[in-house]
């Protein structure tokens, strides 16, 4: 999803217009495999699963040319694709025999942990070790990006990844047509969201621009209301496959329910079963919907001054209206294919990406750094970023400072988000009822954690 989500738990350009080549020069790390040379150079194949994230691809291409600046003899050969584009070709890639050297892996028992289980990546323990990387996250950073040798065990094991950056799920309002319904605040509660989606189709506006043609903003938005239901706990139990977990619970039938009644009352923008998220975010920039769900990944926003400035991004609210929270994790960790032909030079790679050099970097291209510096907002006052991105920036540092970011509920199971996706729909044509949906939702995960218990 982006996150996936990456699932994801993230706007977003063709993977053709956006796949870019980058040649630059690095050294390699001392401590080579048998099989590597890395003091010869070479070419350095990397890969990323941001397409869709202008802003961020225009800071790797800066960090890309100063990692050339840095380190003569070595060119790299920098592609980006969708993360839809990584995820259905990940498997067959990096079980090939000529993987890239550095790939971003979107995380879950579906990606990461099948990945794991199949060797088909490199532990990261000693790279770690090496470049001081277990003290530059912090351990709840890591966590999502460790899993045990077996793939059974999710936020435990050995370092699989490193995250360059952090990305969250908001909503995205339109103050210009909230100003017209006279609406002067985000919403902080359910129901005042409702309300002001209510207002919204009753003055002839679209309430939320939506589309569920690539799935991952279905699962972001059960995501955000089992969240809003019953808070964090709720989330992460699922996700870590704690305290009996399961779809069936009082909160997942309010969250199913939540948004079988939203599409019965029109709140979804019009055939939005045909819209994938580049295009629901294209849609919304344009004027179309008071809200709609996006990841702070996609900041800034492809528009113009005049569309991008009258947009805010906001907290998904929250049932009580207390604390802060959201569906947010570092993004797409960068991973080492155990084919790749350069091991040591991606782990300098990585490194380079994580450094707080990256980092302060990244900020000032509106992208949240997964160890942002410890005063971010001269770095945002100077960037001079739309306001959207502003927003993203400020309070996604507010929920890693200040509350409390969960990961995304497809992570739980390999079938989670492929199922979520295709019943989503079909609770919405009413093909499934809230009760057959849920049973889906728990046949795609029950079964897998029971067999993980199993050994």
């Amino acid at each position: 999803m982006p996150n996936r989500h990456a699932k994801g738990r993230l706007a977003r350009f063709t993977t053709a217009l956006l796949a870019t080549t980058v040649a630059f020069a690095a050294t390699a790390c001392s401590s080579s495999p048998k099989d590597e040379k890395a003091s010869e150079g070479g070419t350095l194949v990397v890969q990323s699963g941001l397409a869709n994230s202008p802003g961020i691809l225009a800071v790797y291409q800066k960090l890309n040319k100063q990692f050339e600046d840095e380190n003569p003899g070595v060119k790299i050969e920098f592609t980006a694709k969708s993360f839809d584009d990584l995820a259905s070709i990940a498997k067959l890639q990096l079980s090939g025999s000529n993987p890239p050297d550095v790939t971003q892996v979107n995380r879950g028992y579906q990606a990461l942990g099948a990945f794991v289980k199949g060797g088909l990546l490199t532990n990261m323990d000693d790279y770690a070790k090496k470049h001081g990387w277990d003290t530059r996250q912090t351990a709840s950073q890591l966590q999502l990006n460790r899993f045990s040798t077996d793939g059974k065990l999710m936020g435990e094991g050995p370092l699989w990844g490193m995250s360059a950056t952090t990305a969250w799920i908001g909503l995205l309002m339109n103050t210009e047509i909230a100003e017209k319904l006279g609406i002067t605040e985000a919403p902080k509660t359910i129901a005042e969201l409702e309300d002001q989606m209510q207002r919204a189709k009753a003055a002839g506006e679209i309430p939320m621009q939506f589309g569920s043609a690539s799935g991952e903003l279905a699962a972001w938005l059960l995501s955000e209301l089992l969240l809003a239901k019953g808070g964090p706990q709720a989330v992460q139990d699922l996700v870590f496959h704690h305290s009996n977990a399961t779809f069936t619970s009082e909160t997942a039938v309010w969250a199913a329910t939540t948004m079988k009644s939203w599409g019965d009352k029109g709140y979804f923008s019009p055939n939005w079963t045909a819209y994938k998220t580049d295009q629901v975010l294209a849609n919304f920039v344009s004027g179309k919907g008071l809200f709609s769900l996006t990841s702070s990944r996609f900041t800034p926003l492809k528009g113009t001054p005049e569309q991008t400035k009258k947009l805010r991004m906001v907290f998904f609210p929250s049932v009580s209206g207390q604390g802060i929270a959201a569906v947010g994790a570092g993004d797409i960790p960068w991973t080492i294919p155990v084919k790749a032909k350069k091991k040591d030079l991606a782990a300098k790679y990585i490194d380079f990406v994580t450094s707080q050099k990256a980092a302060e970097q990244f900020l000032a291209g509106g992208a949240i750094p997964s160890k942002p510096p410890a005063d971010a907002e001269p770095a945002i006052n100077a960037a001079n970023l739309p306001v959207p991105s502003q927003d993203a920036l400020r309070n996604g540092l507010k929920l890693v400072g200040q509350g409390t970011p969960v990961p995304y509920v497809d992570w739980g199971a390999p079938e989670l988000y492929p199922t979520i996706s295709r019943t989503f729909d079909q609770l919405m044509s009413g093909a499934l009822s809230v009760d057959g949906l849920l049973a889906e939702l728990q046949k795609a995960y029950g079964p897998f954690v029971e067999s993980l218990a199993k050994g």
